[in-house]
């Protein structure tokens, strides 16, 4: 019995010591869930269902990085997107963009290539207008290190992401750019440069008609083909854009103008090349003008977008008349068609991603060299974004529309009353109470 007691003893005191213990860490606060600004499109259609919403910050898992964005890049792309013309998109809500520049914030467990502090260019699909991307970079193994070909590492790590951060190639941010010159580089400069040196293969003596001439892909053509040597370049665009283009392109043709007549003023033989980001009615008008050998190039279908919604008389228009295209007639007269989208070359067809490293490697050397220089037209914060898709689809920009997620929107300006308004309203005033 004596040596019972003091047992019993003891076992009365542990669970006190432990009560005690337990209210001492419920009393510990938890930290605050942390929280990450993006961009979603909730319904396909006009600007309302583009919203800035806030949500929970996503964790980073194994073979994952976290990106801090200073900046993204906005296109014509993403006004199709919001409108549904791309069978590639899937269903709403999701992040909008495919283009940002930022630093590494966070490196998952595996990841070797990358480290924080890093500043990357990165190009997905989809979901780069956040504060805080977290992805799954397709660069993170080599060829050599893997023993297997770049094709089958994308298709591997684009199928192994399913659960998890979505696929995306992340660049070297050139370090003579800005964040924001940098972040609407990737969408604009690698089409150009497969545009003319994979694709059309433009050569020295080429004449090459450019459709949408002042956009970001159009500025950078018209860029990158002068340093081809002795190349023509026709450009279209809105007559208030020549001005600024004439530095780019040989001949500038105003976009309400019969561009048929007037490429033959200056070409009567037509041209060698023609790079159509239009597409529609303007195709066949195109194939129309290439002498024989020539090369027609669609990398892009601006021409289904003619509202804020989409029109579906407009786009079944525009894909009948693409329809027309005789492929016979086509090999009759000695002329190629051709496509070009640089996401389905990444992220649907699994393609070499060495290629796109390697035509990045020389582009940052043609930036530093300053041979090239991306020309943004705006920069936007994000509660502005439905003003800058607006400008795009007004076509009214000069080179890339870039979005800013840490610019302050505008204060609103304050209503100035002129005298005559005050003395007014106290009338107005007196009137309905009277009544």
């Amino acid at each position: 019995m004596a040596d019972t007691a003091p047992a019993e003893s003891n076992t009365e005191k542990a669970p006190a010591e432990g009560t005690q213990a337990g209210k001492e860490e419920e009393a510990v606060p938890t930290p605050p869930v942390k929280q990450t600004r993006s961009i979603y499109l909730t319904g396909f259609g006009g600007p309302k269902y583009v919203r800035l919403q806030t949500k929970e910050q996503k964790t980073v898992g194994k073979g994952e990085i976290a990106v801090e964005v200073e900046a993204c890049g906005l296109g014509f792309l993403d006004v199709m997107t919001r409108q549904g013309l791309l069978e590639i998109t899937g269903k709403p809500p999701f992040i909008m963009g495919s283009e940002c520049c930022g630093k590494v914030s966070e490196v998952g467990e595996g990841v070797t290539k990358y480290k924080v502090g890093d500043e990357v260019v990165v190009l997905c699909d989809g979901g780069a207008w956040t504060e805080r991307l977290v992805i799954t970079p397709l660069c993170e193994k080599t060829e050599e290190e893997t023993g297997a070909s770049s094709g089958e590492a994308a298709e591997t790590k684009a199928t192994a992401v399913a659960t998890t951060a979505p696929p995306a190639v992340v660049l070297p941010k050139p370090a003579c750019l800005t964040d924001v010159q940098a972040a609407v580089a990737s969408m604009s400069y690698l089409p150009a440069y497969f545009l003319l040196h994979r694709v059309a293969c433009v050569r020295p003596n080429d004449v090459v008609l450019v459709h949408s001439a002042g956009g970001g892909v159009g500025t950078a053509i018209g860029q990158l083909a002068k340093l081809i040597g002795n190349v023509k370049l026709v450009g279209i665009a809105s007559a208030n854009k020549h001005e600024k283009l004439t530095s780019l392109y040989d001949q500038l043709i105003n976009i309400n103008q019969d561009y048929v007549a007037e490429v033959k003023k200056e070409h009567p033989l037509g041209v060698t090349v023609v790079l159509d980001s239009r597409s529609g009615e303007d195709t066949n008008k195109g194939i129309s003008l290439l002498q024989p050998l020539g090369r027609y190039v669609i990398y892009g279908s601006s021409n289904f977008v003619t509202g804020d919604r989409k029109n579906l008389f407009s786009f079944a228009k525009s894909w009948i008349q693409m329809d027309r295209i005789n492929p016979l007639k086509l090999q009759e007269e000695s002329k190629v068609l051709g496509g070009f989208s640089l996401r389905s070359l990444i992220f649907r067809q699994h393609a070499q991603l060495s290629t796109i490293f390697e035509a990045w490697q020389e582009l940052t050397q043609l930036f530093s060299e300053k041979k090239i220089e991306p020309i943004v037209d705006s920069t936007w914060c994000f509660e502005e974004v439905k003003e800058a898709m607006q400008k795009l689809q007004e076509r009214s920009n000069i080179g890339k529309v870039a979005l800013n997620p840490k610019l302050q929107p505008k204060a609103p300006e304050p209503e100035v009353k002129t005298a005559d308004k005050e003395e007014e309203e106290p009338k107005e005033e007196n009137k309905e109470t009277t009544s």
